[in-house]
């Protein structure tokens, strides 16, 4: 799943961009989310209420705002580094001051539904049909927290707990669901209430898996002998044992 918001005053150049990006999706066959904004103020109280995105497109010249104040928002309030900023601008030149925010490309007004097409099939080719985010829901509004931040997630009957280093969240979920969204990532899960993150194994016992924050993992009599085959390897391969 990636997350795309648009910004940009003119409401049918919104409409046109998320029209070519549905097509695009479809013809690269990627499940997207796709969130329209007609002001910089409604994106970026948005994202200081804990949204975020994988890729913004964003009018440099808006009413009330700019694509170079958006940006910033991005990068120095809400401290997100690794979405992808796109410029989409009636502009032939660019001010200096939008490199300083990485900008991965720069779309002219009129584009094409082959340029959104070609935009989003270079982020696939560079960063892959996935997210490394990890997107759960918290009353009526989505919240995000980056994968590689994540020690392990906790069933507590129906809340689910994340454990990271430093904090932790909770949301309303089903392990079965979660682990499901995980497989393509480093996850596996010792425990019918708990997933972890196999690179935060500091070591293991005969019935616990101990993270390098100190916690300790029970691991099922059911699944000990499938966790030991998968976590001997691996283990061997990162340094843990």
């Amino acid at each position: 799943m990636i997350r795309i918001a648009i910004c940009d005053d003119e409401e049918i150049i919104c409409s046109v961009i998320e029209k070519y990006l549905l097509l695009a999706c479809s013809r690269l066959h990627i499940e997207s989310e796709i969130d329209i904004f007609v002001t910089g103020s409604m994106l970026k109280n948005h994202l200081r209420n804990g949204n975020v995105y994988d890729i913004f497109f964003l009018d440099i010249l808006l009413k009330d705002d700019t694509g170079i104040s958006i940006s910033n928002c991005i990068r120095n309030e809400i401290m997100d580094e690794s979405a992808q900023i796109i410029y989409v601008s009636g502009k032939t030149g660019y001010d200096r001051q939008l490199f300083e925010f990485r900008p991965f490309s720069f779309i002219e007004k009129p584009f094409s539904a082959e340029i959104i097409h070609n935009t989003l099939e270079k982020y696939i080719r560079i960063y892959g049909n996935k997210s490394n985010l990890f997107y759960y829901k918290y009353g009526h509004d989505t919240y995000s927290v980056n994968l590689r931040d994540v020690l392990y997630f906790k069933s507590n009957r129906k809340l689910i707990d994340i454990i990271m280093l430093s904090s932790h969240n909770e949301f309303y979920g089903k392990m079965n669901s979660i682990i499901d969204n995980l497989s393509q990532y480093d996850f596996i899960s010792p425990h019918k209430s708990y997933i972890i993150n196999h690179q935060y194994i500091r070591t293991y016992q005969a019935n616990a898996i101990i993270m390098v924050n100190g916690d300790e993992i029970p691991i099922s009599k059911r699944k000990k002998d499938g966790m030991f085959k998968t976590i001997l390897p691996n283990s061997r391969k990162n340094g843990i044992i």
